[in-house]
């Protein structure tokens, strides 16, 4: 984050606190309920949504050495990441090209090749085929232009991004690229997220609409009842001052002791140790940035009604000596911590998803002071009309 945009934001997040009101510079919105349960939305958010974008498929350091590599399913799209021998992050339809067979069944790890479990045909980091079992019996393939079918992918703000469709890749890379997106990775790479490591990590199933779970992570109108018992008393009430970059969201979120901190010099100011700041990664992940660490949050749909969460702890690199036994037990604690606390969210969301299958609601009601949800919804709802032309 640049120096002068630090000082700026923590200056505005001392005045907001002193001034003691939520921000209300937007309209009352309601959204129908319907958006947490049509089955046809659901299906377009699938296809014409986390289908057509870039996502967060992993950290910069899964995939740390060339030669490592990721396996993993996004958006029921069985896929394989790599870094190649050039240091670059690749994606790839983990399917063969010669029978469709999964070409990589381990999770994780580094190699020079990829040798499909079936006829054993081989590839390379770049996706290349680099040989194929009796190949006089093929004559009309071409090896130089056959490799694994290579899907949209690229590496910023310390994470590698993916889109799930090969066929949507030019669009969702033109999207992905704006001024406006850059602005906002290169402020995430300036506060070295990229440099960490993933400490420990939860993936559990949550039965709720993924929609719910993104909701619950752009107000913070919640805190001092949902949280009342975690991180409430540490911050303050419903002030969280946002801005957009293009479909991302950059929200600060004001301990409740920065007017306090700000007595200090203005040279001697930290956001991170005043705030807590919270990217939003278009369209179903954040990033909660704490003074010394970091967590990332990603929200798979799998169905209407059932989303996988992941929620990683992102912690500076022990080297190669490893976390001593005083760190290890730190962030231990700091990951309990955060998930207890995003429990507390999640369980509210299955709360809400049985609520809307009553029909107790046709609509849900965003306040004035919760612009980030309700502008957060309009931007999926454009993309979801943009699919249907």
């Amino acid at each position: 984050m640049h120096r002068d945009t630090e000082l700026q934001l923590t200056a505005s997040c001392v005045e907001l606190v002193k001034a003691n009101r939520p921000l209300s510079g937007n309209d009352e919105v309601l959204i129908p309920v319907d958006e947490y349960t049509d089955a046809d939305r659901f299906m377009r958010e699938q296809r014409d949504l986390l289908g057509r974008t870039l996502i967060v498929a992993a950290h910069a350091s899964q995939l740390a050495a060339p030669g490592d590599f990721l396996t993993l399913d996004l958006m029921d799209t069985p896929v394989l990441l790599t870094r190649d021998s050039d240091g670059k992050a690749r994606a790839f339809l983990n399917v063969c090209r010669h029978r469709g067979a999964t070409v990589e069944l381990r999770p994780q790890g580094n190699t020079k090749r990829f040798v499909c479990p079936y006829h054993a045909w081989t590839y390379d980091t770049r996706g290349t085929l680099v040989t194929a079992r009796h190949a006089e019996g093929f004559p009309s393939l071409e090896r130089e232009s056959t490799q694994l079918r290579e899907l949209a992918c690229r590496e910023r703000g310390g994470f590698i991004w993916v889109c799930p469709r090969a066929d949507t890749a030019e669009a969702a890379l033109t999207a992905f690229q704006s001024t406006a997106a850059d602005a906002f990775f290169t402020e995430l790479e300036g506060l070295g997220i990229g440099d960490y490591t993933i400490f420990d990590s939860e993936h559990r199933i949550w039965n709720a609409n993924w929609k719910i779970l993104v909701d619950g992570g752009l107000e913070s109108y919640h805190f001092r009842v949902a949280h009342r018992n975690t991180v409430a008393p540490f911050f303050a009430d419903t002030i969280t001052p946002y801005a957009f970059f293009g479909d991302h969201i950059r929200t600060v979120l004001p301990r409740a002791g920065i007017v306090d901190y700000a007595q200090r010099p203005r040279s001697e100011w930290s956001i991170r140790e005043c705030t807590h700041l919270l990217y939003s990664l278009f369209p179903n992940a954040s990033v909660l940035v704490q003074e010394g660490h970091a967590d990332l949050i990603r929200m798979m749909p799998l169905a209407i009604d059932r989303t996988l969460v992941d929620i990683i702890t992102l912690v500076p690199s022990p080297g190669a000596a490893g976390f001593s036994e005083k760190a290890r037990n730190y962030w231990s604690a700091n990951h309990a911590f955060t998930k207890k606390t995003l429990h507390e969210d999640f369980e509210i969301a299955e709360q809400i998803q049985r609520g809307v299958n009553t029909g107790a609601n046709t609509h849900f009601r965003f306040a004035r002071f919760e612009g980030a949800l309700s502008q957060w919804h309009s931007i999926v709802d454009a993309k979801l009309e943009a699919g249907n032309t």
